[in-house]
């Protein structure tokens, strides 16, 4: 693993993109369905919101699994309205159906109706993603745009699993992010060859604990950067450390490692 500085030249949005539409933010649930443990075929729903830009960038965002797709108090929301008011990309965010607790399968501690929950979160967030390309001229205004995907907790565990299997998908923002759906997410993350940023909480120390042993893996990733974020538990709780969240979206998305995650900020 290559530990690099990206620099101003790989920022997110270059100068002179920036295209600021004020649009109602578009809402669908995608119906989908997947095989449980037993065959049975289980269906659910996906909803998304989209905040369209002009800007050719799309960030998808996978949130975790005690989350809906707004965030807690609205921060996925909140955030997504804060790209699209000065143009610098288009947040889609969505969520996983929860989980029923009906059926404990012997692996994982979650489970949907007999099927694996995490089967389901990575499913999920695929079809989301393929959403977001199938519909990016409507999304951002272009048809190839730059690709960007975070995820928080459990929805950091998907990102890392199935990044990789898109080439336009250029840099991805771990937040809180743990291993729970296993060897996947440790498969696709050494799989992917864009930039990976992480950003965790000085009071989380099972993310501080991933983090270090990401550090030390062998990934095929062009960089890897990783900032702790002081006085901060797992769910970045508060107002100060929702700014903390947009301070890393700015750090990963935009390239600027000049400034030091703070509260204040």
């Amino acid at each position: 693993m290559r530990f690099v500085d990206p620099g101003p030249a790989r920022r997110l949005w270059p100068p002179g993109s920036h295209e600021t539409i004020l649009v109602e933010a578009i809402d669908i649930t995608l119906s989908l369905e997947t095989e449980a443990e037993s065959g049975e075929i289980v269906p659910y729903g996906v909803p998304i919101t989209a905040y369209p830009t002009g800007s050719g960038a799309v960030i998808v965002n996978s949130p975790g699994s005690g989350e809906l797709k707004d965030g807690r108090d609205g921060r996925w929301r909140n955030l997504g309205l804060h790209l699209q008011e000065r143009g610098l990309a288009t947040l889609v965010t969505y969520n996983a159906p929860r989980p029923d607790f009906q059926v404990q399968l012997e692996w994982e501690p979650y489970s949907y109706r007999g099927a694996s929950w995490n089967k389901i979160l990575i499913e999920s967030l695929s079809h989301t993603i393929d959403w977001s390309l199938e519909n990016a001229e409507q999304l951002c205004g272009s048809d190839t745009p730059a690709v960007f995907l975070t995820g928080f907790s459990s929805g950091g565990s998907a990102v890392g699993a199935v990044a990789h299997r898109y080439p336009s998908v250029r840099r991805i923002l771990l937040l809180s992010t743990y291993d729970s759906v296993g060897d996947p997410f440790y498969e696709g993350v050494s799989a992917f060859t864009g930039d990976i940023y992480l950003v965790y909480g000085d009071e989380d120390p099972m993310a501080g604990y991933l983090a270090r042993i990401l550090r030390t893996g062998q990934f095929a990733a062009r960089s890897f950067l990783v900032r702790e974020a002081p006085g901060c538990g797992h769910r970045f709780d508060g107002e100060a450390n929702t700014r903390l969240i947009t301070q890393a979206f700015h750090w990963a998305f935009e390239g600027d490692n000049s400034q030091p995650l703070n509260s204040d900020g």
